[in-house]
């Protein structure tokens, strides 16, 4: 019975690690997927938008900075 729950508890470590992994590689070429996505997939103006909101709001998180460029790119598309 303790193997059981022990290989089980490996299996589930596992798992969650490669999800950690998984969601660390979600990137095209250095810009993270939703981003790309919110920006029609426009790699440059991606970029130039995650830049200037890095210059903005200085001493952020990168996943912040990421989710407030995704944020104000649908609220800009909404207002339109």
């Amino acid at each position: 019975m303790q193997l059981l729950v022990a290989i089980v508890l490996l299996a589930v470590t596992g798992y969650i690690l490669w999800l950690i992994w998984r969601d660390s590689k979600s990137t095209t070429d250095g810009i993270d997927r939703g981003l790309l996505a919110a920006a029609g997939g426009d790699k440059t103006l991606a970029k130039r938008l995650l830049n200037y909101t890095r210059d903005k709001y200085p001493g952020k998180s990168e996943r912040w900075y990421v989710e407030k460029t995704i944020y104000d790119l649908e609220r800009d598309r909404r207002r339109r």
